[in-house]
């Protein structure tokens, strides 16, 4: 309830703005993961890729944003920041392990505002229409990973999605003797969703290849929908010696509730590819597809939602991981690009012009620094992109991403070999 989650004025369409489902290992490589086998770290973009985990591990980590807004005549800039992840993994035996967590599944959050004259035979009136939208959806999930046989693993994740959505439309006229008129209603969203993954990884000298797939299928998911459409006037006054504003309600037009399987989510795919060196370097390409036209609350669909396609390209590489002299050498260094079709085709707000498809397009670098006398590593990251265009109306949005995460790894369920 106290994060502040986002401002982007995207967020208003579907769910929001729909955040990577990875961890920092994963985001400082470009948002990549389905091809990767961590054995000391979590990598929920394959459930598969659990069967390598060798030791426990839990891990955390804090996000924070700078997002630069701009039009061809406003700007405005803004920073927030929130809890990015929580997880904890740990094997079985050998080639089997289960992890769970909890991470941010979308993000809404949105204040705009529009301003408008009407004029007739002498007679004027001035009137804004101020839209604002506040919450988002999260996901609990639980995952496992087996090694079925020589190279191959498949996995299963089992999610639950909850969360709510608000959103509030005003309308606000100057003269005092009109009463103004507010549409909200709140989607409050709580039920499961299932993904599975595979991979195959094989021996190619002194390296490994592995291949990755994803499928997610569509989910129908319970959700309710609660509202109201009132009048009200607005008053003000001076109490105390201080002033005050308060709203005051005339009439209620409507008031609505509906329960039922009201959200669904769309299916998604992805394959992709990594060839690596143990404990030298990984290099890793990807492509998931999103089928977003086919999201819809409460059996409308949304006409700005389109199929998205992802791009993404990462590596890390460690210098000398046995160097016990020189530090920097031992450092994990990762880097990534992403390319998002994006899942948005919009116009400006109150505009007939043609859509436009709302692409984003980031690079990120980290690091993974082992701690000394410690099975812990901290990882921190930054991403830089672009997301929107200046063109045709519409708002262009440039960020900084930046992460903390820190990794724990243990021993657990290990016999003692002397007593």
């Amino acid at each position: 309830m106290a994060q502040q989650n986002t401002i982007s004025p995207y967020s208003a369409f579907g769910i929001g703005e729909v955040q990577s489902q990875g961890f920092a290992l994963n985001s400082e490589m470009g948002g990549l993961g389905l091809a990767l086998r961590p054995n000391s770290n979590l990598n929920p973009m394959n459930p598969a890729s659990l069967s390598a985990l060798s030791v426990t591990s839990f891990e955390a980590g804090v996000n924070g944003s700078a997002m630069f807004l701009s039009d061809n005549t406003l700007s405005q800039e803004h920073f927030t920041s929130t809890m990015s992840y929580l997880s904890l993994g740990f094997p079985i035996k050998e080639g089997f392990a289960v992890s769970g967590g909890l991470l941010p599944y979308s993000f809404q959050g949105y204040e705009i505002s529009q301003n408008f004259n009407w004029s007739s035979d002498g007679d004027s009136l001035n009137y804004s229409v101020n839209h604002n939208g506040s919450g988002g959806l999260n996901r609990f999930y639980i995952n496992f990973g087996v090694k079925v046989a020589k190279g191959l693993s498949v996995g299963a994740t089992g999610s639950s999605v909850f969360g709510t959505l608000n959103q509030k439309r005003d309308l606000i006229f100057e003269d005092d003797y009109l009463l103004n008129r507010r549409d909200n209603s709140s989607y409050h969203v709580s039920d499961y969703t299932y993904d599975f993954g595979v991979q195959y990884q094989m021996d190619l000298e002194d390296k490994q290849l592995t291949f990755g797939a994803t499928y997610s299928p569509q989910a129908n998911l319970s959700a309710d929908n609660e509202g109201a459409i009132y009048t009200y006037d607005i008053v003000s006054g001076l109490a105390g010696g201080e002033g005050f504003v308060l709203e005051s309600v005339r009439d209620t037009f409507k008031v609505f509730g509906s329960s039922t399987n009201g959200l669904v989510l769309p299916k998604s795919y992805g394959l992709g590819l990594a060839m690596e060196k143990e404990d030298h370097w990984l290099i890793s390409g990807e492509y998931d597809f999103k089928e977003w036209s086919q999201l819809s609350l409460f059996g409308l669909s949304n006409p700005q939602l389109s199929n998205a396609s992802q791009y993404k390209i990462g590596m890390w590489w460690i210098p000398n991981i046995q160097d016990v002299h020189n530090y920097l050498k031992t450092i994990q260094y990762r880097a990534g690009f992403n390319y998002n079709t994006g899942y948005l085709s919009v116009s400006a707000l109150g505009s007939e012009g043609p859509q436009t498809e709302i692409t984003d397009m980031s690079v990120s670098i980290g690091f993974g620094l082992p701690i000394k006398r410690s099975k812990t590593t901290a990882n921190l990251g930054v991403q830089f992109g672009k997301r929107g265009t200046m063109d045709s109306g519409l708002i262009q949005e440039k960020y900084i991403k930046f992460h903390v995460a820190f990794t724990f790894n243990d021993k657990w369920f290990t016999k003692r070999k002397i007593d």
